[in-house]
């Protein structure tokens, strides 16, 4: 039997504000727009997270108030996005998900820079006892990993993202 879906605190840039979250740093060989459109494209995540499923819950253009669905194996993820800066940034809240935090936020940015550009995420969980700091790392660890497979996704399949 599935987990039930748990309703989250509504949370934006303040919650992000209240304590240093994890943030996670990578420089791609690529122009801005090509790392944007691989975090556009649902199926991507697939391919350089631990996520089995995006779905893009809201029609385009997306925007703040748009909503997507992401599924983790078993585990399932509804986020809202607070923040977007078409083809810079993109800041969503867990809205309601089977994980154990009562709040959680991420916010990924493209940062243009000499030769490509830059992919900077930053995270937050908050739960109960140790859960919020166990989650956040966990955040934190797979984004590390992922973005040199995210590079090498892009620069395999370069037409996918222009």
């Amino acid at each position: 039997m599935a987990n039930a879906l748990k309703a989250h605190k509504q949370v934006g840039e303040e919650y992000l504000a209240t304590a240093k979250p994890s943030s996670v740093v990578h420089r791609f060989p690529f122009p801005p727009q090509m790392v944007w459109n691989a975090l556009l494209d649902g199926p991507a995540w697939t391919e350089w997270l631990a996520i089995t499923q995006v779905t893009w819950t809201s029609p385009k253009p997306f925007g703040p108030g748009t909503t997507r669905t992401v599924e983790i194996g078993a585990q399932k993820v509804e986020e809202t996005f607070f923040a977007w800066d078409e083809g810079k940034r993109m800041a969503f809240r867990f809205e309601r998900s089977t994980l154990p935090v009562s709040a959680a936020v991420e916010d990924y940015r493209v940062v243009p820079v000499e030769g490509g550009c830059e992919l900077h995420w930053s995270g937050k969980a908050s739960a109960p006892l140790f859960l919020g700091a166990l989650v956040t790392g966990q955040l934190t660890k797979g984004l590390k990993e992922g973005m040199p497979k995210l590079e090498a996704l892009i620069a395999s399949q370069p037409e996918r993202f222009k």
